[in-house]
């Protein structure tokens, strides 16, 4: 053979994915050419051989049976080899129409270099014919293999977590905002890139469903050209969807500056904070969290086998999926809120195939010690599964029947395991004095040595960023934890008492203790600041300085709504306690103190953030459009939290529980409380519903931009809140005059609390069936009124 050929056009396929030597010859008329060394090795068709065989057809035909028979055998030959990747060729009879949508069919990865989000795609979903007809089957065994958990030792899966934090550190997950076109986004703009690895996120106009027959000009000369573009238009779309939503949500979340368990807390906001809050944010926790997990063998106690990294990357990747895969990509605009039946039952199909194989896939890893399969199991716990449409249920109901609390106690589970594997090895990096206080200064010294050395061999230990990113995390899960407990009413994974300060960081702790400046009376006060569920979330603003009001600058905003999520975290902790209370039967006077303490966080944030959220909402139209998809998702949280504490508060009266459970039933502080939150959701809702701000369509995806709740990456928290307040408004129609301001407020309330209800049934069967049941009550309500 010829020398090596290194030159980007000159390598085949597989090489060129794999980012390989290939030593195929310059010229290959020879007939003892038949694959390059990689692909003999990986036992891979070589491209080179591919086209030579096509070319020798064609030599070898007939003439005069060319103009007769080249197309049916061309076309014949095409359709045989993209059917090997699952891709469906057009009919020459059919119009087709270029749509947003990416849904595809994954056939069973067969390099193990392409993994992850390197899958042979069947590119469906990217061209519609005019019938309808999108040609998927019932069977969607192509997608994953079946024994996909279980995966092959090659020398690239050794790679695993680093092909992975490339994958959502590549600059496409960049959005660079100056570069995106109104109207959408398009997977075409990849063609115009050299670099087919570099896939730039330039936007095309995106048509509408309805536009007029398009015919695509370009041919597919062969099957991995068109699985690779099927490939990259999938898992473009894919993160961008995961990107703006869960990534857009969690740089509000989830700071330095409002987790308790950082290192370092500071008044000045580091450079990183402050590129994540504006526009080109990047895929922050899910880049983190793969270095975490390839510097954890400490923690683990041993490093990942190969199957399991594969089967960590593999998880993660299908978490994802199934999160993205809940936006749908056809729905119309405006008022029209249906999708054509044809796309909803493709969609729908693919939808519930990827939530089960997600499912399946966690299931089948809960033994692996691995922070990304905590990450999926986090991801996964947030998605909306499918459900029976047909059926008629009621909130309770379908709140009993989720199994998402299951995925979300397991990966609390496991976290909380290896918090306390960190606090051993932070125990043992840093030695207790054991010996007397007048010990020499130089012994001490002496640790502090000691201490230097073990904290540099352990990796962990001695990154900031990594212990950082465990502290983010678990107070991640600690959050969910919270939320997800006092929505379903269950017991918490992670206690009080485990999820303090002093556990996180106990060396600190331990060195404070045993200081000789410091007194017991002194360390009682530390101790009591440190509690996460006490007042520390309570002191004065630390970003904001002063109490905020809207017109402002960005980033005081983006400042005040991250600072505010801890005491809306804090507010669902206080009902969560509350309820445990009820179930130990606990004594009144117990009772009511932790009532005081909730209604202590409840007035905190009126004093501090109420008036904020209400400029907010009268502004909506005015702010920028990362501000609104954060203020609405965390008042609609917010607002959820006071009518569940409601609920509880409703529980101890009526059975005499709390002291003060007479005066608040003689003042109707319940049915006040539950009121006027109701209503505020009613206008937060409106807000959003007829706001008009066309900068959602710069930073967004299509699915996502149309209005700012559907970016919310927890649907069911909006949707528990939507729903509540509509039941709330609709039972409130009953005692008001039917011809009242307030009556004409209830229903207006109720229709808007709907209205957003069937928004967030786009992506969520739980949120179509409410808005439906509720809407029939409210007929029937409005028909007994007439």
């Amino acid at each position: 053979m010829d020398e090596p050929v290194r030159r980007q056009l000159h390598s085949c396929d597989p090489c060129r994915k794999g980012k390989r030597r290939c030593n195929a010859p310059k010229t290959r008329k020879d007939g003892d050419f038949v694959a390059c060394y990689n692909c003999k090795r990986w036992k891979k068709e070589c491209t080179f051989n591919w086209l030579s065989s096509k070319e020798e057809k064609r030599r070898t035909k007939p003439a005069q049976s060319y103009t007769s028979e080249n197309s049916a055998t061309s076309t014949s030959d095409i359709s045989s080899t993209a059917s090997t990747y699952g891709v469906e060729q057009p009919r020459p009879s059919s119009q087709w129409y270029p749509v947003t949508s990416n849904y595809v069919n994954i056939p069973t990865p067969t390099d193990p270099a392409n993994f992850p989000f390197e899958f042979p795609l069947r590119p469906q979903g990217l061209f519609l014919e005019k019938s309808g007809e999108l040609g998927f089957s019932a069977d969607h065994s192509g997608f994953f293999p079946s024994d996909w958990q279980i995966g092959a030792a090659t020398e690239q899966s050794e790679d695993a977590f680093r092909e992975l934090e490339s994958i959502f550190n590549s600059s496409e997950n960049s959005i660079d905002i100056s570069e995106q076109l109104q109207g959408g986004y398009s997977p075409f703009g990849y063609f115009s890139q050299g670099d087919s690895n570099h896939i730039g996120l330039k936007s095309w106009p995106t048509p509408g469903f309805n536009t007029p027959p398009f015919t695509p000009n370009f041919c597919i000369a062969s099957e991995n050209a068109a699985s690779q573009f099927a490939r990259t238009t999938m898992k473009r779309n894919l993160i961008r969807i995961y990107h703006d939503s869960m990534e857009n949500a969690l740089s509000c979340w989830l700071t330095e500056h409002n987790c308790p368990y950082s290192d370092f807390v500071s008044s000045v906001l580091p450079n990183d904070e402050r590129e994540e809050w504006g526009p080109n944010w990047s895929n922050r926790m899910c880049i983190r969290v793969c270095r975490l997990d390839r510097s954890s063998s400490s923690i683990r106690g041993r490093a990942l086998s190969v199957e399991e990294n594969k089967t960590a990357d593999r998880v993660l990747h299908l978490a994802i999926m199934a999160f993205a895969s809940q936006w749908t990509q056809h729905a119309e605009k405006g008022t029209g809120l249906s999708v054509p039946a044809e796309i909803s039952r493709d969609e729908r199909s693919i939808r519930e195939y990827v939530w089960n194989e997600a499912r399946h896939g966690l299931e089948h890893s809960t033994r692996i010690p691995s922070f990304r399969i905590i990450f999926a199991n986090i991801i996964f716990s947030l998605t909306q599964s499918p459900l029976d449409i047909s059926q008629d249920k009621g909130l309770d109901q379908l709140l009993d029947n989720d199994c998402a609390p299951a995925f979300m106690e397991t990966a609390n589970r496991q976290l909380f395991t290896f918090r306390c594997k960190f606090v051993r090895l932070v125990r043992e990096a840093h030695p207790k004095m054991t010996k007397s206080r007048t010990e020499s200064i130089g012994a001490a010294f002496m640790d502090e040595s000691e201490r230097s050395k073990r904290l540099q061999v352990d990796p962990i230990l001695n990154s900031p960023e990594n212990r950082n990113t465990l502290g983010l995390l678990f107070w991640l899960g600690v959050m969910f934890d919270t939320l997800s407990a006092a929505m379903y009413q269950r017991p918490l994974v992670v206690s009080d008492e485990d999820s303090q300060i002093t556990s996180a960081s106990p060396a600190e702790l331990d060195s404070e203790q045993l200081s000789l400046t410091k007194t017991p009376q002194t360390n009682i006060i530390h101790k009591k600041k440190q509690d996460v569920w006490g007042e520390f979330f309570l002191e004065p603003a630390k970003l904001s300085g002063t109490i905020p009001r809207w017109p402002c600058s960005y980033e005081e905003a983006a400042a005040v709504l991250s600072e505010a999520t801890p005491v809306k975290v804090l507010l669902y902790r206080r009902v969560t306690q509350l309820q445990t209370l009820i179930y130990r039967g606990a004594d009144s006077d117990a009772v009511e103190e932790v009532i005081q303490k909730t209604f202590a966080v409840y007035q905190h944030w009126n004093r501090t953030y109420r008036r904020f959220m209400l400029d907010c909402v009268e502004n909506h139209d005015f702010l920028p459009s990362r501000i609104q998809s954060w203020y609405v998702i965390l008042d609609g949280h917010w607002h959820l939290a006071t009518m569940l504490l409601a609920d509880t508060l409703a529980s101890i009266d009526n059975g005499r529980l709390g002291s003060a459970s007479e005066d608040r039933i003689a003042a109707g502080f319940v049915s006040k409380l539950r009121t006027e939150h109701a209503l505020t959701v009613s206008n937060l809702c409106r807000a959003s519903l007829y706001g008009q701000n066309p900068s959602m369509q710069f930073h967004f995806h299509d699915s996502l931009n149309e209005v700012a709740f559907l970016v919310e990456p927890w649907t069911i928290v909006l949707t528990h809140s939507f729903a509540k307040a509509a039941y709330i408004l609709l039972q409130n129609l009953d005692i008001a005059d039917g011809h009242s301001v307030q009556a004409n407020s209830f229903l207006s309330g109720c229709e808007d609390c709907i209205r957003a209800l069937q928004y967030l049934g786009r992506k969520s069967d739980m949120a179509f069936m409410l808005a439906r049941n509720l809407s029939v009550s409210l007929d029937l309500k409005l028909a007994q009124m007439s």
